[in-house]
């Protein structure tokens, strides 16, 4: 993933509590973004517009056509990778 004039900046993460850098969210979910970027980060710049540079069409293909999981899903997932990260 190319580097953006965003990635040092410092929101607070609805889905992890604490405060991430826009690079953090552009890799969340392993080559694609996290699901929740375009909402987080609308207020401060053209995400949507950033994501276009930054991702292939194939990977803007995937992670707009992404489903959302489900929440219970989605917990077990961040408890793992925490789990990992130790």
């Amino acid at each position: 993933m190319m580097e953006t004039e965003h990635d040092d900046k410092m929101i607070r993460c609805p889905k992890l509590g604490d405060e991430m850098t826009f690079s953090y969210c552009l890799r969340e979910s392993g080559e694609l973004p996290c699901a929740r970027i375009i909402t987080c980060w609308q207020a401060f710049f053209d995400v949507t517009k950033e994501l276009k540079c930054v991702l292939t069409p194939e990977q803007w293909d995937r992670f707009t056509g992404a489903k959302p999981k489900e929440k219970v899903l989605s917990l077990i997932e961040l408890i793992e990778k925490a789990k990992a990260n130790k």
